[in-house]
């Protein structure tokens, strides 16, 4: 709740006239200036830290306790990244809650964002300034928020079958990446140190979860999504 902080952070860090606290992390300045100016119309809202990078959320979260995180997942075109940054945030500080605010929309992405901890998915394009503020209220209080057409996709992603419920490990994504390049089975093997037949294995593990059978097409999906 507003009123349970963080009591490692310092009371002038931590903005004390403010019940929410938040960080945003988004590399687009105008992107940034706009949702404090947003946010800051709310009463008692207060945005008490921003990051344009991957190295500086960590840092930032830990030094101004934020109670919400506003971010996007492409910091820097890694979606993947950005991914754990918000599994990392949810682990070592259950206290800030994460809202993504992202770009574009894909289902795996989504899905993922959400399973790693993420408490609210809304896209720039469609959110309005008033949604935008009670959305971050809302996560604040242990809500979860989906925007325009993102419940729908969420339903399909965690209602289809179990391959295609599954999800691309940090292993298997390694191995599509390799694969990218243009490695063969043996050069991937040498390169992760594993076997060939462990590098089988987990090709076959995403193709199963990406519902196709030829590597051009399983780097094509794990791209579309964002995942490369």
């Amino acid at each position: 709740m507003a009123n349970d902080g963080r009591s490692d952070v310092p009371l002038g860090r931590r903005s004390p006239m403010a019940t929410t606290r938040v960080m945003v992390a988004d590399r687009n300045v105008i992107t940034r200036v706009g949702i404090r100016s947003i946010l800051e119309r709310n009463a008692g809202m207060a945005v008490v830290a921003e990051a344009t990078t991957y190295e500086a959320i960590l840092d930032a979260v830990d030094e101004h306790g934020p109670d919400v995180l506003i971010m996007d997942l492409d910091l820097g075109d890694d979606t993947t990244r950005g991914l754990k940054i918000c599994e990392e945030i949810t682990d070592r500080y259950p206290g800030t809650k994460v809202l993504v605010l992202a770009n574009t929309l894909s289902e795996m992405i989504v899905v993922e964002a959400l399973r790693r901890g993420a408490t609210g998915y809304l896209c720039k394009d469609d959110v309005k300034a008033d949604e935008l503020g009670k959305g971050v209220k809302a996560v604040q209080d242990g809500e979860t928020v989906l925007g325009k057409g993102v419940g729908s996709m969420v339903a399909r992603g965690l209602g289809s079958s179990r391959g295609q419920a599954e999800h691309l490990t940090d292993r298997e994504l390694d191995v599509i990446r390799a694969v990218a390049k243009g490695l063969s089975n043996k050069q991937i093997a040498v390169q992760m140190y594993v076997t060939e037949s462990t590098v089988k294995f987990h090709l076959q593990n995403a193709a199963r979860k990406l519902n196709t059978h030829r590597r051009a097409e399983l780097v094509h999906r794990a791209a579309a999504a964002g995942l490369l």
